[in-house]
């Protein structure tokens, strides 16, 4: 079979650090959960990392201040307020 002359644009990415983050058992979990939830579903793998880094991008983007919270509670139940504006999925 010939290759193609087409070639993809590279697109150019934006700049990264690598650093190490400890995890609770039960979130290393949910993060497995989600990540065969989504093989089975859609048919592609997807990796711990990207899963977090959407999640922060989510967070990110949607416009909390999260420094104007005391703690980690605080945080989540801001983040929380923010994503239950629509309806949740629930697992079957």
């Amino acid at each position: 079979m010939a290759k193609s002359d087409k070639t993809r644009p590279v697109p150019l990415p934006d700049s990264w650090a690598k650093i190490t983050v400890v995890l609770l058992d039960r979130h290393v979990a949910y993060l497995d959960r989600i990540a065969v939830d989504i093989r089975l579903e859609h048919g592609f793998a997807i990796s711990r990392a990207e899963l977090i880094r959407s999640l922060i991008e989510a967070a990110s983007r949607s416009g909390v201040v999260l420094s104007d919270s005391a703690d980690m509670k605080q945080m989540i139940e801001t983040l929380r307020g923010v994503w239950s504006g629509g309806k949740p999925r629930r697992r079957r």
